[in-house]
């Protein structure tokens, strides 16, 4: 086939879709299609839109990314080519902020072909407000392309956080927790992303000004943000919503233990039954589950093996299977594979 991959961009800033749209990219060239991607770009004011979108009557698939911020390209692409299937790939805002009222959402949800969600629990969620929308939903999961840096033994206790400095990611949580704790413990937090405004830029220098166990590094590369994680005792997944988190899916590929905010997303990748979630936005709880992995080895331990059992979720042949699935469905079969 040939494949258009549609995904919103903010001019100047990089972000998970972009990180996304490029490993679907490969993935489906490794199954034999050729694919484009094509940036929706933000105006000022008036969120992303679709205009001069030409996807061409030679695009035998579109595969969208964000339901709303993308909902005027599959309209578009209906326009278009009228029999052309389109797949909606879902959000975390999409799932968790915009159903059932957003109008936009909604319209690009319903009409999608096929839906692709990043872990199990979006499609209880998708059920729970339409049955039709579960039944043409599937789980991708996220894969790691490349080998992971080798793990390094951690100087004390290293919370990682990767997260942009947005209210959605409450990127200060771990921070604030880090705080919480006894002049004797070791835990320190080092975050890397980019502030979304000025506010969150200077809140996050003064968190650092008054806070000796908290470092912010600003954007910095998948290489440096890699090469952190493989210092890490621990990555830190706060969010208040998560579709899927890349960074959950890298932690797990580099057997990086996960502690974070008992969303959907966090639950649907590491299990219902994974310890180290806790209420969203409750720094004193993530203080307390902190503390009790910082002096007792084998709660630790406990999320080492549960993270290592994980690791087979996020190899590429695992996502090509994923969208190998998808394709079957849509009765646009792909080549045989692994």
């Amino acid at each position: 086939m040939r494949i258009s991959i549609i995904s919103p961009r903010r001019p100047g800033a990089s972000s998970g879709n972009d990180v996304t749209a490029a490993r679907w990219a490969r993935r489906f060239e490794e199954l034999g299609h050729g694919v484009e991607i094509v940036p929706l770009t933000a105006d000022q004011g008036e969120g992303f839109v679709a205009r001069e979108l030409d996807l061409g009557a030679d695009r035998d698939l579109a595969v969208v990314i964000h339901a709303r911020r993308c909902a005027a390209a599959v309209a578009t692409s209906r326009a278009q080519a009228p029999d052309r299937p389109v797949v909606v790939a879902l959000a975390g805002t999409d799932l968790y902020a915009d159903l059932p009222d957003d109008v936009d959402a909604r319209a690009a949800i319903d009409e999608a072909d096929r839906l692709v969600v990043l872990q199990a629990d979006a499609i209880e969620r998708l059920a729970g407000f339409d049955p039709a929308l579960a039944a043409k939903a599937h789980v991708v999961h996220q894969s790691v392309d490349g080998p992971t840096p080798e793990r390094r033994v951690p100087d004390g206790f290293v919370v990682v956080v990767l997260a942009h400095l947005r209210d959605v990611k409450d990127p200060l949580l771990a921070a604030r927790a880090a705080a919480r704790l006894p002049e004797s413990s070791t835990v320190r937090v080092v975050h890397a992303g980019a502030a979304h405004d000025d506010g969150w830029a200077t809140a996050a220098r003064r968190e650092e000004s008054d806070n000796p166990r908290y470092r912010w590094l600003g954007e910095i590369t998948a290489a440096e943000a890699r090469a952190w994680l493989a210092g890490a005792t621990v990555l830190a997944c706060t969010s208040r919503l998560e579709g899927g988190a890349n960074v959950v899916t890298e932690a797990i590929a580099a057997g990086v233990p996960v502690v974070g905010t008992a969303i959907d997303g966090n639950r649907g990748l590491l299990g219902a039954d994974y310890p180290a979630l806790v209420p969203v936005g409750d720094d004193a709880a993530l203080a307390r589950l902190l503390a009790r992995l910082e002096t007792e080895p084998g709660a630790l331990a406990d999320l080492q093996r549960r993270i290592d059992a994980l690791v087979d979720i996020t190899e590429p042949a695992h996502e090509r299977a994923g969208w190998r699935a998808v394709f079957d469905a849509l009765g646009r079969p792909t080549r045989s594979g692994e």
